[in-house]
């Protein structure tokens, strides 16, 4: 008996979710979690990346001028407001905060060191901007470079030898001097840097804890528009 073209073909070798008439693979609990937790870590990442690298560009800013007020207009409240050399490492060292939030939740782990380490370089560190001094040419084979001398100076009557130890010991701990608003702040420390590093931590997984129902809402619409979640997220 010959079969006709609109006879059904036996389901032997076509897949379960055709035979079974379904159009959305198989609900996975576990696999929804997972994928929640990768869409929401996929979301918080930029985020702290953008933010990283926009308050590091506020920091240089800052570092060289930018909304700085003149001593002259504080007047007395001068020595209570910090100066703006201060402020670009408060907001430099915010900077490095949110770039390890944002290699926490980065799955790529090479992307986020990548972050950090664009970050980190301290405001002042004068060894990769400063030019390099020209090295001095050698001496011609036989010839001897000539010794300058300073030219001695008499001492006047009037002159104390030991004036600035005096003005050292005068303005002691006792009177406590003012630091000077333009000098740089020294780098973060072994202790800043590990609560940099410990903020940024906390901060990266509590904003991807925020932002879990986003990740949950989108992975089970996911879900619905057949995606199967049982292939996101598995190398978190």
């Amino acid at each position: 008996m010959a079969k006709t073209p609109l006879q059904k073909k036996p389901a032997l070798d076509r897949p379960e979710i055709w035979t079974s008439g379904g159009q959305r693979p198989p609900f996975d609990l576990r696999a929804l979690g997972r994928a929640s937790l990768h869409l929401s870590r996929e979301v918080v990442t930029p985020l702290h990346a953008w933010g990283a690298r926009s308050l590091r560009l506020r920091a240089e800013r800052v570092r060289d001028g930018a909304g700085r007020i003149p001593a002259e207009k504080l007047g007395r409240a001068a020595r209570f407001v910090p100066s703006h050399l201060r402020v670009a490492a408060w907001v430099q060292n915010l900077a490095a905060v949110l770039s390890h939030a944002s290699a926490t939740a980065d799955r790529d782990v090479l992307r986020g060191n990548a972050l950090v380490a664009e970050i980190r370089p301290h405001l002042w560190d004068r060894a990769a901007t400063a030019p390099a001094e020209p090295e001095p040419l050698p001496p011609a084979k036989g010839e001897v470079p000539p010794v300058v001398l300073p030219e001695p100076r008499i001492l006047q009557p009037d002159d104390d030898p030991l004036a600035s130890i005096r003005d050292d010991i005068a303005a002691g701990p006792e009177t406590g001097s003012a630091p000077d608003p333009d000098r740089p702040p020294a780098p973060p420390g072994p202790v800043a840097e590990g609560a940099i590093q410990v903020s940024g931590y906390l901060l990266g997984w509590g904003t991807t804890l925020v932002a879990l129902p986003y990740g949950f809402g989108r992975a089970l619409w996911l879900w619905i528009t057949g995606r199967d979640l049982r292939q996101i997220g598995t190398d978190d």
